[in-house]
């Protein structure tokens, strides 16, 4: 139930999180807005996941959306401006997400979080985001292997932020 929830972590590809602040307004439940671009689902679910085991309430959601065109408008050109796109650009998808955590002692569990660094690639072309993002992701994926002693054999899949087929190649 609604009233259930402690706090909300949510963010989306605008300004100030206005869609999600705008979205939760009448909720009265404590929000906590996240800015990661491509990070936000993953950062929303870590912060949630840390409130549930350091026991802060007993609820949380983790919650992310984006919009194609409100993307294009913020990181790219109007799509009105007709600019041509490059391979190595990013689509943006038009979906949203929420996922409750809570201190319950059942399955699925968030076992472990790894917060990425910030690495800086070098690349210079703004419509290269995956490339950009693609060393974070490296750095990020081996010290979470290393720190917790598993390989990618032990895992069914990694996921990644939107690294584009340029991005996930350079991994």
């Amino acid at each position: 139930m609604k009233e259930d929830i402690s706090f909300i972590f949510a963010g989306d590809l605008l300004n100030q999180c206005t869609g999600s602040a705008y979205g939760l307004r009448d909720t009265d439940i404590s929000f906590i807005g996240l800015y990661g671009a491509c990070s936000t689902m993953a950062e929303s679910l870590a912060m949630a996941s840390l409130f549930a085991d350091m026991r802060l309430g007993e609820y949380f959601a983790a919650v992310t959306s984006s919009h194609f065109c409100s993307a294009e408008r913020q990181f790219r050109f109007p799509i009105n401006y007709g600019g041509v796109r490059p391979p190595t650009a990013q689509w943006t998808a038009t979906g949203a997400g929420c996922c409750i955590t809570s201190v319950a002692e059942k399955p699925p569990y968030v076992k472990r979080v790894t917060i990425g660094k910030i690495t800086d690639m070098g690349i210079k072309d703004a419509n290269n985001m995956g490339a950009a993002m693609a060393g974070a992701a490296y750095d990020t994926i081996n010290r979470h292997l290393f720190a917790t002693g598993t390989s990618p054999a032990d895992y069914d899949v990694i996921y990644t932020g939107d690294l584009g087929q340029v991005g996930s190649e350079l991994m």
